[in-house]
């Protein structure tokens, strides 16, 4: 065969493939990934202090994620409802994702809002502020085309951009279209969480009674109980503290009055920390720590009541 043909023919069998990937691309639809998409969010979008979350006109049915005083909160947009500490971490992902949001340009007019769910009143609203200054305010439709996938618009702009990633599901939304914002997924449950390795003393107290004393000595710890002092090592104290912490609430509760009967005194290395614990039904507990109300399971807490029975003394 003349190099000629053999040329001919290499050529040919280059465009036969080249034609069979235009065909086999064009019967496979794109993933959103590999479409071109437009940078939406912008990075002071991280920085904000509030994050207000509510759908269709009724603000009613939302809540607000606002940092003060050195921690998250989730508060009520309503008049019903009360304060509940916030997942700080999971805020702070939240306004990392939305600083970096972009899309695929979808649709542009309003006519097309209501097909996705996008109009004020169908629409999940995220409402972003930094020191009472707006930063932002997202609409989000409808699911997409993909499950991680949504539609979404800013206020005063009628472009229609489609996300990589369900926004609904942040907020527990798992139908195709907007409903009310879950707040569950946003409390934080944790009563007390102290790296046992930093613990410097526990304190237990009934009324103005001590019950025992767990502190930090030169080596080890030192346990004082019933006027009997007994010596630790740092080993055992961290493995039966592991046991104990983090201490979870069943849930986060409502202010009332209850009667005190403990008061935990944890002290680490960088704060220190009290909780005040009552009897509340047969198998529950209720603990107050700071402005905050929680319902435990009594088993949880009576860990911490018979804590100094768990550890071995160091000879």
């Amino acid at each position: 065969m003349s190099s000629r043909n053999l040329l001919f023919l290499s050529g040919l069998f280059l465009i036969l493939v080249l034609m069979y990937f235009i065909v086999q691309r064009a019967q496979r639809p794109e993933t959103p990934r590999e479409r071109v998409f437009v940078r939406v969010g912008q990075p002071s979008w991280a920085e904000a202090d509030e994050v207000r979350v509510w759908l269709g006109r009724n603000k009613s049915q939302g809540f607000r994620l606002i940092f003060q005083d050195g921690r998250w909160e989730i508060r009520p947009l309503g008049e019903k409802g009360f304060p509940r500490p916030a997942k700080e971490g999971l805020v702070r992902k939240l306004l990392q994702d939305l600083a970096h949001l972009s899309g695929e340009r979808r649709m542009q007019g309003k006519a097309f809002w209501a097909r996705v769910a996008l109009t004020p009143e169908a629409a999940l609203h995220l409402e972003g502020f930094r020191e009472g200054q707006r930063l932002f305010t997202l609409l989000v439709g409808k699911r997409g085309p993909y499950w991680e996938s949504s539609f979404f618009r800013l206020e005063g702009s009628e472009v229609i951009y489609l996300a990589p990633e369900n926004l609904l599901a942040r907020f527990e939304i798992w139908k195709e279209t907007p409903e009310a914002p879950k707040i569950d997924p946003w409390v934080d449950l944790t009563v007390l969480s102290p790296p046992p390795s930093r613990v410097r003393s526990l304190v237990l107290y009934q009324g103005k009674k001590e019950l025992f004393r767990l502190e930090r000595g030169k080596e080890g710890y030192l346990l004082q109980k019933g006027g009997k002092t007994r010596k630790i090592s740092a080993e055992e104290v961290e493995r039966r503290l592991r046991e104990v912490f983090p201490l979870f609430a069943q849930a986060v509760v409502a202010p009332r009055k209850f009667t005190p009967r403990f008061r935990l005194v944890v002290k680490t290395d960088l704060r220190q920390e009290e909780l005040l614990v009552g009897p509340w039904g047969k198998k529950s507990v209720l603990a107050r720590r700071g402005p905050y109300l929680f319902r435990l399971k009594a088993e949880n807490w009576q860990k911490i009541e018979k804590l100094p029975e768990k550890f071995q003394e160091t000879p």
